[in-house]
C-alpha cells in the first residue's frame, strides 16, 4: 500500500506512522536517506509533529487534531513522509519515531486551552512488538497530556493477523482510556465481524470515496452506508480529504460527524496550531445527540405518526409510500389501504383531475404547490402543500404533502362575511358607519361601506374619502386637526353619497379615548345621516310638547287607534303615552337602565331587555341593588367622576366605560346618561351600546398596522424604524441601570455576487436564511432586525459571563450563521463584516450605532469571509502567541 502512493503534495496530509504521510514536493527522495541521518535526525528538532484540524460538520468547531511527521533537513529542505517513514519501518527506527512525535506533540498540546483530542497513528509492523502499549502510555504520561484525550488510529491491515499480541495491545490502551480509531475503512479486507469484535470508537472514510462524492452516486451510497453502519455501532465517523465545500454539504447532510482535510485546514506547526486555537471555536467529542441513522429513523416515524397535520409521500409515479393517520383520516380511509395506491383513487374525479395536474407541475419543476380543496359531499376543507423531493444529484425521486385541517377557519371567514354584508347593508336603512383614529388624528379604521368589493380596511377608508362632496373634504380635514390639541368630543356635518347619487347631509362625532395616564391613545367616533338625527329629535320635542300640554281624556283609546308619529294628534292621553314609552324603553335593542342620582347610594330602578342581555343578569340580581354592590353590572373608578358630570352639566355622552359580565367577562361599552328631576327627584337615564366587537377589531388592526409598519416583509424581522425605537430605548434604559449593552453591525460580503449569478429571488431567498440563522443561534432576549438591503443589526445585554465569553460567542455564532447555503441545487458561500462595540457613558442613541458601524467597516478592510471586529472593557486581547491587530482586535 506504501508503495503504491504518490509523493507529491497530496490533497490531505497523511499520519507519519505506517502511512505514506503527504509532505510538500521536494526533497533528495528515498535514495537520498541514510540510517546515519535519520537516527541523528530523531535527535534533533529537524523531525517534528504537525497538527491537522479534526471539525465537527455542525458546529463547525475544532474537536481535535491528527498528528502528522514532518522532516525538515538543513541542507535538503523538507523530505517526504513516503520516503522516511518506509525507511524508518524498514530500518527498526520506527518506535523511536512514535515515540518523538508523541512527546513532543504532547508537550506542546499539554498547555493549550481546550478539551481537543490527538490522533496518533501506529504502524501495522508495530503490532509485533509485545512492549508497543507500554511505548504509547510511557511517551503520553511523560508529558501530563491526557491518556484519555489521545485517539490511536491503526488501518484494518493491523487486524490481518488477528493474533493475540494484536488483542492484548488493543485491550491494555482501551484499559487506560485511550481512544480507538479504525483508518482508511474500506479500502483494506477486514471484515464486518473483526469491526464489531473490536473496541472502535471512531471509523474514518477513506478519502478515495470522498473525493468521488460530488460525481458518483456509487461513492455517495458507500460513504452514507458506513456512516449508518458506524453510528449504528456506536461509534463517531470521520471523513478523510475533505477539500470542497459541496463534499462537505453532502457530508453534512448524510449525517457524517466529523471531517478533515484541506477544507478545515492543513497541518500546521505547533505555535500556528496555539494561534489557530485562539480564533477558532472548539468543543470536546462527545456522542452525537441526535443519535445513529437507525434511531434517527424510528424518531421521525414517531413524528411523523403523531404529527397533529396530515403528511404523506409520493412516489414519481403518484402512488403513495408512506401515510401518517391524520392524513388518511382527513380522506376517509386508513394507510393500510392507502400505500400502493395511486393518489387519485381517493377522491371524485373533478378533484382528482385538479390534484393531479398540481402533482405533475411539481415533478416539471415547480418548487411548491399551496391550495385549499374541500372534500365533496362535506363540509371539511383543507390547506394542502406539496412540495418536489430531488436525490442528491437533483432527480426528482417523490413528492411530499402536507394537509391542514381548516374547516373551522373557513367558518369563521363565512360568518364574519355575513357580518360585513349585514353591516354593508344596513347602511341603507339606517347610516351609521363606525370610524376610528390614533392620537395624531390619522384615520385607521371605517365600518363596511356599500361596495362588497372592498373588504380591506385601507380600501374602505379610501373608498368612504372618495364618497365625500369634493367640497367638503379640505374643510373637514382642516377642522378635524384644529380640534384635536383640545382632546374635546368633536362634531361636524358635511355631505356624502351611499349607495345612489343622492347627497346627504351626514353628522360625525368622535370622542377620544385616554389610556391609564390620561393621555389621549386614540379617537372613536360615528357618522349617522342628519335626516334621521333630525326627525329624531323633532319627535322627541314633539312629545315632550304634548306632555307639557296633555288633559285628562277620559275615553279610553284602542291600541289599533295609536297614531304614528307624523300625525300625533295635540293632546294625547296620559296612559297611552306611557305605555308608548314603556314599551319604547323595554323593547329598544340598546341596552338602557334608569337609576336613582346619588353618587353613594345609587341603585337600579328598571333596566330592558338589552341591558341584561349585554350584563348577562336578570333583574331579581339586580332589582333594588346599589351600582357599587358586588356584583354590579358596572363598577369601575370612573364613575364618581360620571355622577359629578351628571351633577355640574345635567348629562355626559360616549364615555368609554368597561362593564362586567355575568361570568366575569369585561365588555367594553359607551355610555351616555341623562339625568332627569321629576317631582323633586332626580333620576339618571343610561343608554349603553356595546363596543366589544368594534374594539376587538380595532385592536387586531392596530396590532397588524403596528407590526407591518415595524416588520421587515421579506425577512420578517424587526425593520429600521423599529431598530431605531428599540436602540433609543435600549441606551436610555442601559445608561440608567449601568448595564453592558453590545451592538453588533453586520455587513453581508459579496452579496451582490449572489443576486448577479444567481438571481434577485436567490438572493431573497439567501436572505431570508440568514434572517433565520440569527433567529436560531442568537439568545430570545436578543434584539435582530434588518435595517437595510444585506444589513443586519444584533443587540445583545451583557451579564458578566458573556462579557468575558464574547468574542468566542460571536465568534462560534457568526461561524455557524454563514455556513453555506444550497439555492437552486448549487452551494452559495456567504460572509460578513461584523462591527461590536459597547454602549459607552457619553453615549446616545446615533454615536453608539456610528461607532459599530465603524467598526464594520475595519472589518471588511481585512478581506476575511467572516470577520468580526470588537471593542469594550470586557475584550482585552487574548494571552495567546496569536498575532493580533492592535486597531482591530482582530486574530488571525
Amino acid at each position: 500500500m506504501l508503495a503504491r502512493r504518490k509523493c507529491t503534495r497530496p490533497k490531505r496530509s497523511r499520519p507519519f506512522a505506517g502511512k505514506a504521510a503527504e509532505g510538500t514536493a521536494g526533497g533528495s527522495g528515498s535514495k537520498s536517506l541514510r540510517l546515519k541521518t535519520l537516527k541523528q535526525a530523531l535527535l534533533t528538532p529537524a523531525i517534528w509533529p504537525a497538527f491537522q484540524p479534526l471539525v465537527d460538520f455542525q458546529s463547525q468547531a475544532i474537536i481535535g487534531f491528527e498528528v502528522l511527521a514532518r522532516w525538515t533537513d538543513p541542507v535538503v529542505g523538507e523530505i517526504p513522509p513516503c520516503d522516511f517513514v518506509p525507511y524508518a519501518e524498514a530500518n527498526g527506527l520506527i518506535d523511536s519515531l512514535t515515540r518523538k512525535i508523541i512527546v513532543d506533540s504532547c508537550r506542546e498540546a499539554v498547555s493549550w486551552p481546550g478539551a481537543f483530542v490527538l490522533a496518533i497513528n501506529l504502524s501495522p509492523k508495530q503490532f509485533g512488538n509485545r512492549d508497543l502499549s507500554d511505548l504509547v502510555i510511557d511517551a503520553v504520561t511523560s508529558t501530563a497530556f491526557p491518556l484519555a484525550r489521545i485517539h490511536i488510529e491503526i488501518t484494518e491491515s493491523a487486524l490481518l493477523e488477528n493474533d493475540e499480541n494484536v488483542r492484548r495491545t488493543i485491550a491494555r490502551l482501551k484499559a487506560e482510556g485511550i481512544g480507538l480509531a479504525l483508518d482508511d475503512f474500506g479500502t483494506g479486507f477486514s471484515s464486518l465481524t473483526q469491526l464489531h469484535a473490536f473496541p472502535f470508537d471512531k471509523l474514518k472514510i477513506d478519502m478515495s470515496f470522498v473525493r468521488q462524492l460530488e460525481h458518483d452516486s456509487g461513492s455517495r451510497k458507500i460513504v452514507a452506508s458506513v456512516i449508518g453502519l458506524g453510528q449504528n455501532l456506536g461509534m463517531t465517523v470521520v471523513a478523510e480529504g475533505v477539500e470542497t465545500e459541496q463534499q462537505a454539504v453532502i457530508l453534512r447532510k448524510l449525517g457524517c460527524d466529523v471531517g478533515q482535510g484541506w477544507l478545515f485546514g492543513k497541518p500546521l506547526d505547533a505555535s500556528r496550531t496555539a494561534r489557530l486555537l485562539v480564533s477558532r471555536p472548539q468543543q470536546p467529542l462527545a456522542r452525537r445527540v441526535n443519535g445513529s441513522l437507525f434511531q434517527r429513523v424510528h424518531q421521525m416515524d414517531a413524528l411523523y405518526q403523531a404529527a397533529p397535520i396530515g403528511l404523506c409521500y409520493l412516489d414519481a409515479d403518484l402512488r403513495y409510500i408512506s401515510v401518517n393517520e391524520r392524513y388518511a383520516e382527513m380522506l376517509g380511509s386508513c394507510p393500510a389501504q392507502m400505500v400502493g395506491q395511486p393518489v387519485d383513487r381517493f377522491m371524485p374525479d373533478r378533484e382528482a383531475r385538479h390534484l393531479t395536474r398540481d402533482l405533475r407541475r411539481i415533478l416539471d419543476g415547480e418548487t411548491m404547490v399551496v391550495d385549499e380543496c374541500r372534500m365533496a359531499g362535506t363540509a371539511n376543507a383543507f390547506l394542502t402543500i406539496h412540495q418536489r423531493i430531488d436525490d442528491d444529484a437533483g432527480q426528482a425521486i417523490g413528492i411530499s404533502g402536507t394537509a391542514i385541517d381548516i374547516t373551522d377557519r373557513k367558518l369563521i371567514e363565512n360568518a364574519l362575511q355575513e357580518t360585513e354584508d349585514h353591516a354593508r347593508w344596513a347602511i341603507e336603512l339606517s347610516p351609521n358607519i363606525p370610524w376610528s383614529s390614533d392620537a395624531d388624528g390619522a384615520v385607521n379604521y371605517m365600518g363596511p361601506t356599500p361596495d362588497d368589493s372592498i373588504n380591506t380596511v385601507v380600501d374602505r377608508i379610501a373608498d368612504w374619502q372618495g364618497r365625500m362632496h369634493p367640497d367638503d373634504k379640505q374643510r373637514v380635514r382642516q377642522e378635524w386637526l384644529a380640534w384635536l390639541p383640545s382632546g374635546k368630543p368633536f362634531e361636524t356635518m358635511f355631505r356624502m353619497r351611499l349607495r345612489d347619487e343622492t347627497w346627504r347631509w351626514m353628522l360625525s362625532r368622535a370622542r377620544p379615548h385616554r389610556d391609564a395616564g390620561g393621555e389621549i391613545v386614540k379617537w372613536y367616533g360615528l357618522i349617522s345621516e342628519v335626516a334621521v338625527q333630525e326627525r329624531l329629535e323633532a319627535t322627541m320635542a314633539k312629545l315632550h310638547e304634548i306632555e307639557r300640554n296633555a288633559e285628562p281624556v277620559a275615553d279610553a283609546v284602542a291600541s289599533s287607534d295609536i297614531p304614528t308619529l307624523q300625525a300625533i294628534p295635540e293632546a294625547l292621553p296620559d296612559a297611552l303615552f306611557v305605555s308608548m314609552l314603556m314599551r319604547m324603553f323595554e323593547f329598544a335593542p340598546i341596552a338602557m337602565a334608569i337609576t336613582t342620582s346619588d353618587t353613594r347610594t345609587s341603585s337600579y330602578l328598571k333596566v330592558n331587555d338589552a341591558y341584561l342581555r349585554l350584563t348577562g343578569l336578570k333583574w331579581d340580581d339586580i332589582r333594588g341593588k346599589k351600582l357599587t354592590s358586588e356584583g354590579a353590572a358596572i363598577d369601575n373608578p370612573a364613575r364618581d367622576r360620571r355622577h359629578r358630570l351628571l351633577a355640574t352639566n345635567g348629562a355626559y355622552e360616549l364615555e368609554d366605560v368597561d362593564i362586567a359580565y355575568a361570568d366575569g367577562t369585561v365588555i367594553p361599552t359607551l355610555i351616555s346618561a341623562q339625568r332627569t328631576v321629576i317631582d323633586g327627584t332626580s333620576f339618571d337615564v343610561e343608554v349603553i351600546i356595546d363596543v366589544s366587537a368594534r374594539v376587538r377589531q380595532q385592536r387586531e388592526i392596530e396590532s397588524a398596522l403596528k407590526t407591518s409598519a415595524r416588520t421587515d416583509a421579506l425577512s420578517g424581522l424587526p425593520n429600521r424604524a423599529s431598530f431605531d425605537e428599540a436602540v433609543a430605548e435600549a441606551v436610555a434604559r442601559n445608561l440608567r441601570n449601568d448595564r453592558k449593552l453590545a451592538l453588533a453591525y453586520i455587513d453581508l460580503n459579496k452579496f451582490k455576487i449572489v443576486n448577479d449569478t444567481f438571481g434577485h429571488s436567490a438572493g431573497d431567498e439567501v436572505l431570508r436564511i440568514i434572517a433565520r440563522r440569527l433567529r436560531e443561534n442568537f439568545r430570545a432576549t436578543d434584539f435582530i432586525a434588518r435595517i437595510g438591503g444585506d444589513e443586519f443589526v444584533v443587540m445583545l445585554d451583557i451579564d458578566r459571563k458573556l462579557a468575558g465569553d464574547l468574542q468566542l460567542y460571536l465568534q462560534k455564532t457568526m461561524e455557524r450563521v454563514f455556513k453555506p447555503i444550497p439555492i437552486n441545487g448549487q452551494v452559495t458561500f456567504t460572509g460578513a463584516a461584523v462591527g461590536v462595540t459597547f454602549l459607552q457613558e457619553n453615549d446616545d442613541a446615533q454615536s453608539y450605532v456610528e461607532r459599530a458601524d465603524e467598526y464594520m467597516y475595519i472589518a471588511k478592510t481585512t478581506g476575511e469571509r467572516v470577520a468580526v471586529v470588537c471593542f469594550g472593557q470586557f475584550l482585552e486581547p487574548p494571552e495567546m502567541p496569536a498575532r493580533i491587530s492592535v486597531k482591530t482586535n482582530k486574530i488571525f
